[in-house]
Order: C-alpha cells, then structure tokens, then sequence
C-alpha cells in the first residue's frame, strides 16, 4: 500500500524558508516542500480540529498520544517521495520595508524633532508553482488504519496554509497518482552536488510531539541549528525542460495592395474644417515609424536621415532624397471619407503603386493609439481600426462618370495670388478656373462645364496641411492656416476615371470629388449644412 497526498497553491507561490534561516541568509529557499513542515502543519491543525470536536482539556491530551502521534509516527517511520512540476522557479524577492518601533528624529532636548515609525528592510522568498499543477507526496509501503485515514483527511483538510501565512494551500489524501505521472524527486542521505537541501525527520527515530511543537526560542530548540531527531537530506530536483523558441509567425500581407483602410470612431467626430489634422497626424506617425524601422536610433527624426534612407519615403511624403515634390501625385493619398451623415467614419490610404511590407507595417502602428483632432480638447479623440485588406474601396473613389460632385471642399493652393493689390479678385483665379487649371496640369481631359455648388455665404473654411514653411510663416505672423473651401460640379464631354482629388491638401483629404450617382447622400447633407451656416 501506499500513502499519496496531493498539495496545489492555487496562488502560485510556495512562500518557505529553511529551518534556522532568515530571508537575506537562505540562498536556497525550500524546495521541494519538507517532510518536516508537513509534520508540524498537521500537529498544528490537530488542536483546531479537537475544538472543533468538543474535547476537553484532558481528553485532547489524551487523544494526541493515542490518535495524532502514531499517524505522524508511521510518516516518520519513511521517507516520503515526490512527483514535483517539471517547471518551478525561485522567483524574485518581494522586498518592503515594516514599521518596528516609534522613535524621535532628534533625541536632543533642544532640536524640534518628532516621532516617526522606524522600518526595517523584509525580503519575502517564494517558489513558483504552476498554478494548475500539483505536487505529490509519496511514502511507499505506509497501511494506515481505517481512523488514521479519517484523522488526516480532516487535518489536511483543515491545513489552509504552507510556510508563510501568504502560501496559501491546498492538500488532500489521493488514493493513486494520475495516470502517466511517476516519481521524479527523491530524497538521498548525501548530496551529490546541485541537490537540494531538506529538513527530515530521521527515519524510524521515535517522534518527540514537544519537539515537533515547540518554537525556535524554545527551551527543546534554543542553540541548536537544527530540532533533535532530525536531519538534512537531499532532493533531486527534476530538471526543467528544455525551452522551446516559438517558430516566428511573419505576417503575410496581400500581393499588389494599393488601398489599405481604416474604420473610425470616437464619441465627437470632428467637423468638417479639422479633417486634416486627423489624416496629417496619422501620416506624420507612419512617417516616423518608418524612419524608426530604417534608422533604429533616428527615434523616428524625419530630418535625421540621409538622402538615400528619405529615399524609400517618397511615396509616403511626397518629396525626394533631395527635399524636392514628387510630379504627378504618385505619393499616398490619406482620405477620410464621409458617411451617409456626413461624419468621416472611415480613413482610406490609397496611391497607384502598391505599398512595401514596412509601409504596411507603418500605417497599422500608426493606428494603434488614438488622434486628438483638437488642441484645446485633448480628450476630443478617434481611434483608427483597420479593415480586412479585402474590403472594396468606396465606390465613389474609384468609380467612372463623366459627372462628379465635391465630397470635401475643393481649396485653392494657398500660394497663388488670387485678388490684386486693390483687393478684388483676378479673373482667372476663380475656383472653377484654378480647378481647371489643375486638371490642365496632371493631363486629364479638360471639363465642359465647372459649375460652384455653394455660393459666397456658403464657403467652407478649413484647416490646411501645415508644411514646415507654413509653419514658420504661422508662428512668426500668429495667423492661422485657414482657407475657404467650396463645392464644385464637374461636367466632363466623356467618362473619366478616380481618384480624382485636387487643390491644396488634397492628399490629406481636401478636394475629394465622387461621382455624380454617388453623390446624392453628400449632397443632401452639404445642403443641410450650408443652412446652418446661414
């Protein structure tokens, strides 16, 4: 027959040190748990469980000798075995500093001290366990009798705790180990070097309870290193498993993306005229990404790389190795598209040329935290969520019609000098001819008709993208870079292909036109909001 008992930590912790040693002293730790502790743990639980009972005085003293010792005899009579878990460690000391006595900061009469609680540095050791794995003690050829099996179920049931008060624990009588486990740690009366030491009752020694109960600063204890009748052997500790590096799982983006986009949202969307401070700071992060993934020391420095490193960021900026624009809008263009209600719900990353693995990689960091799109309202924020790579663009992004209807206010570059010296306007510079200016510049068809769909009352002022001349011409003026927008109605003599986005910042999203059949919804809500701005 054998005796099996099961111990779990549901907490994870086995919080032990050795007989005889202080927490700064023990290199060890107690591993595996010992014999001896089990003993007192079970001596100590034996008084709660003969109140529980209703003994008196006289008949607990009694029942000690003639029911506790010979149980706790038979498991001194051997050494018990263990199954530990394959994986414990020594966890790092948690160190605090305990109040020890009230005492004055200047003990001289004359200074203006005060009482203040003294402290005293305490490390607390631990051994971690894996919380869903069990340790199990094993004596081979222990018969206990029928009331010696009741009397340990119910003090092991009563055994709340293992070492220090923290440890909590759990312990039970099994009747077999579980199958496929076996014996890995046994106790050996030498060390043979990397063992671990463990206190043990000597085998077949006959138990002494006021030994087992009594305290270090007892008389049966005081000045000796370790209690009479007992001895350190040596547990073999199983060693850990090896460490399996996990296999690399690289991420596989599709082949020929061009359009990747994002759902937003938040609880205030901003208005219409700060659309661009959302799009310019999401590809400002994307920027800095990627001169974080090229240079790693750069912390993301635009203005730290070299002409060969800016690069491969061309088509993200939109300027060269050398500081110059890029011809033809061939750099990525940030849109944030309105819905049904006019709210820009989803941001859309579109160029003509697919993007790399690492740009790819950019935008999704870039949309990990959340944009603030107002400086005076920090907590004003929305939060990009990327959409499967397969997600169809809009349909008016890419649509063909030979009708199209502005989006998103259609802005004149900031820099032409649209009125004279007297104040009124050149006769060029209208909206509708700058637009078809634009349209002469990129080479596409040259419209019939350019009609304005809001008249002066109805501008849309916004915001700009701020590049870093602009900036400085902002800071050292104090005026804002704020420019009226207006909606325009396209006519073309035949069918022409999107994007078609133009003006100033029209790669941050301003000068987003659609198609005509896509564009009733954004035209009622552009009616809806013309009235209010009357």
């Amino acid at each position: 027959m054998a005796l099996i008992i099961e111990q779990r930590f549901p907490f994870g912790r086995f919080h032990a040190t050795r007989w005889n040693q202080g927490a700064f002293g023990d290199a060890y730790g107690e591993w595996p748990p010992s014999p001896w502790r089990l003993l007192r743990a079970l001596a100590a639980r034996w008084f709660q469980y003969a109140r529980e009972i209703g003994e008196s005085k006289e008949s607990e003293a009694e029942k000690r000798d003639s029911l506790l010792k010979p149980l706790l005899q038979s498991l001194v009579d051997s050494l018990p075995a263990y199954r530990l878990p394959p994986l414990t460690w020594r966890g790092p000391a948690l160190k605090q500093y305990q109040p020890t006595s009230l005492d004055w900061t200047d003990k001289s009469r004359a200074a203006a001290g005060y009482k203040k609680p003294q402290t005293t540095l305490v490390e607390d050791h631990y051994r971690a366990v894996p919380l869903d794995e069990s340790i199990f003690w094993y004596w081979e050829g222990i018969d206990l009798e029928e009331a010696q099996k009741q009397l340990l179920d119910c003090l092991l049931e009563r055994t709340l705790y293992f070492g220090r008060a923290e440890s909590f624990s759990r312990l039970r009588r099994v009747e077999a180990l579980p199958e496929g486990m076996e014996i890995n740690c046994q106790l050996f009366e030498r060390d043979s070097g990397e063992m671990m030491p463990v206190l043990v009752p000597l085998p077949n020694h006959t138990l002494d309870l006021a030994v087992l109960l009594a305290a270090t600063d007892d008389k049966e204890l005081k000045g000796r290193s370790i209690p009479p009748g007992t001895a350190w052997y040596y547990a073999s500790i199983p060693s850990q498993p090896d460490a399996v590096v996990p296999a690399i799982q690289y991420m596989r983006y599709p082949d020929h993306l061009n359009c990747i986009q994002f759902a937003v949202g938040g609880r205030v969307f901003p208005p219409m005229r700060r659309w661009v401070k959302i799009t310019e700071r999401f590809r400002g992060r994307v920027i800095r990404h990627i001169a974080q993934i090229i240079v790693p020391n750069s912390s993301g420095r635009y203005d730290l790389l070299t002409s060969e490193q800016k690069e491969k960021l061309a088509l993200i900026c939109g300027k060269d190795g050398q500081g110059q624009p890029l011809r033809g809008h061939r750099h990525a263009f940030f849109l944030l598209w309105p819905d049904e209600n006019g709210l820009p719900t989803r941001l859309v990353v579109w160029r003509s040329d697919p993007f790399s693995k690492m740009e790819i990689e950019a935008m999704l960091a870039a949309a990990e935290k959340p944009i603030a799109w107002d400086a005076g309202a920090p907590e004003w924020e929305v939060q990009m969520v990327p959409l499967p790579y397969d997600t169809p663009a809009p349909p008016g992004l890419l649509g063909t019609s030979n009708i199209w209807i502005s989006a998103t206010p259609f802005v004149a570059p900031a820099e032409r000098h649209q009125f004279r010296r007297n104040g009124h306007r050149r006769l060029g510079e209208s909206p509708e001819n700058i637009l078809i200016k634009l349209l002469r510049k990129e080479g596409r068809i040259l419209p019939n008709r350019v009609t304005c769909c809001t008249d002066h009352e109805g501008e849309t002022w916004v915001n700009l993208h701020e590049t870093r001349a602009r900036r400085f011409f902002r800071e050292k003026t104090r005026t804002s870079l704020i420019r009226p927008g207006v909606h325009l109605c396209v006519e073309f003599p035949t069918a022409v292909s999107g994007p078609l986005v133009l003006g100033d910042s029209c790669h941050f999203g301003l000068g987003l036109f659609v198609p005509l059949q896509h564009a009733n919804k954004l035209q009622g809500e552009r009616q809806r909001f013309v009235s209010e701005q009357r």
